[in-house]
This record gives C-alpha cells, structure tokens and sequence, in this order.
C-alpha cells in the first residue's frame, strides 16, 4: 500500500507531492477513453478506502522526507471525491501541512453533491475536468456509470465555482474524432466562460492511454486555444519540455512502483529528476519485466509492465 508518490514535476503546479486516496485499486465513476490507469468498469462508490488516520500518518512521514515540496495533491487511484471521509480528512490535514498547498484533481462529477463540495471548499486549489457538454460525447468520452447525469454536473461545477474562495482550475482533455469538433469546443468555452477561472488548461494525450485512442495536433490545440480566448478565457497549451532543474529524486522500489502507475514518466523526466539509485532501481524493474517502456507521441515512457 502506497498512499504517498512522487513528488511529481508538475507544468503547471511545480514540485508536488501525491496523496493516493484508493491506492490499491482504481476506484472511479468514470472509465475515461484516455485514462493512464488501466481500463474499468465505472462504479458509484468507493468500496474499499482507507480511514482517515492512515493517511495522515502516511502524509507526516511525505512531508518529513520531502519538506521542500510546494504542494499536496489529492487524487485517486480513480476519483478522489468518492472517499467518504473527506471532509474529515481535509479538516485533520490543516493541523499537519503548515504552509504547503492543497490541490485537488477531480472529475467534476460530484461537486453537486453538497456533502462532497463542503470538502471541496476546503482545499487552496480545485482543478476539475471537463471533456464535454454535450450527452453524446460525454458518454463516449468519459464512459460514466449510468447514475452519473451530465445536466447535474454542469450544475454542480456552477454553483461551486461560485462558493469556493481559492483558486479554481478547468482541464479539457482533446481526443482525436471524439471530443474535437469545433462544434463542442464552442459549447464547452461558452460554459466556462462565465466562471471565474485562474486558468483553463487544454491538452491532448500525453501519456500512455488506458484504450486505442489518438491525440490531437499542436495546431489543432492552438485553435481551440483562440476559440477560448474569444470568450474572454485564461488558457494554458502545456508543451512537453525537459525540467530545468537536477532535482536528483531518491525513490524506493515501491516509490518507483506506485508512481509509474499512477503516471507513466518519459525518460527525459527519469534521466533529469531522478538519482543515479534510483534509476539502477528502474532498470532492474526493467529488466524483470515489472517495468516496461512505451512510446507515445514520440516520446518514450516507463510504465508498469505485465509482470508488475
């Protein structure tokens, strides 16, 4: 069991360090085409999840070994708003992260659910995702669980963009025939464009991805990019570039295990961020077969192989 990974160099966030709230199991209302977890069938709850003390416990011992990280982010292996006990967590977690940040990564799907949103209003940072507004490219995009209603999210994201107080974040994820036409990309800029936004970041796959799925072009990006400028949005088109800095990360074998499942990391990343150990570590994993690596974009990754 690893609930705490990284820190993961972030192109947006900077040096963050990951809290897994389902770290043994993927756990999510969706089973999105470009998931970098493998693939599965979308559920309404979280089954199985962990109590608040163990991962407070787990979160002390990160912050001990990693104290110059910017950031605590929350996710999930899945969605991190089905923990139950989050609001608890969150409330708990003010007593022990001094003046790091917390950032959540959500789906968006349940900020209508007033219980899930008083913890959501917790956090310093709240990004959600949002890859379509219309049913059709909804479903085939995100593959929700049949409770999930897109009107209800829509929703949802409204009204908590207007009671939370921090810094709120949009992500649209581009997928090539699926959610790209620039008939939906009008739809989703006009829906974000009346909420108050720190930023709205448009990408397209990076990594590795859960299904058969292709990316989109720079070029396509960039027009999206001026459709949502249009409607008076802050945009952000992340481009892959090598970290500047020798951050000389020292990772356990568990450590590597747990963050390349949760994010497949390119070699420019490892060679750049991690230590010489660390690496001799990834190699062995390697060469046993734990370890894979894939290409994507033309970029080349380690993910988890199939003897993990």
């Amino acid at each position: 069991m690893n609930i705490i990974f990284g820190p993961v160099h972030s192109r947006r966030f900077g040096e963050s360090l990951g809290v897994d709230l389902s770290p043994d199991i993927k756990q999510c209302n969706y089973d999105c085409l470009y998931c970098e977890l493998k693939g599965k069938k979308a559920q309404d709850f979280m089954e199985n999840y962990l109590e608040v003390e163990v991962i407070l416990k787990e979160i002390q011992k990160g912050l001990e070994h990693f104290p110059n990280i910017e950031s605590l982010t929350i996710t999930a292996n899945g969605e991190p708003t089905l923990y139950p006990h989050l609001y608890e967590l969150m409330l708990r977690l003010e007593d022990i992260k001094g003046t790091k940040q917390t950032l959540l990564l959500t789906n968006g799907s349940l900020l209508h659910d007033p219980i899930v949103a008083r913890a959501c209003l917790l956090f310093d940072k709240v990004k959600f995702s949002l890859d379509a507004v219309s049913k059709e490219v909804f479903k085939k995009i995100d593959r929700p669980s049949k409770s999930v209603n897109l009107e209800q999210i829509l929703q949802g994201i409204y009204q908590f963009g207007a009671d939370f107080g921090g810094e709120l974040y949009a992500e649209i994820l581009f997928v090539e025939t699926i959610n790209d036409s620039l008939d939906e990309v009008k739809k989703m800029a006009k829906f974000l464009a009346p909420m108050r936004l720190k930023r709205v970041d448009i990408s397209t796959i990076d990594r590795p991805a859960a299904y058969q799925v292709k990316s989109v072009s720079q070029e396509k990006l960039e027009l999206f990019g001026k459709v949502f400028l249009d409607f008076g949005l802050p945009i952000f088109i992340p481009k892959r570039a090598e970290p500047k800095e020798q951050v000389q990360l020292n990772l356990s074998r568990d450590e590597i295990l747990k963050t390349i499942a949760l994010r497949p990391q390119s070699t420019e990343d490892v060679a750049t961020l991690w230590n010489i150990y660390s690496r001799k570590i990834l190699q062995d994993l390697l060469q046993s077969g734990q370890v894979e690596i894939v290409e994507n974009n033309a970029t080349k990754f380690y993910r988890i192989g199939i003897k993990a």
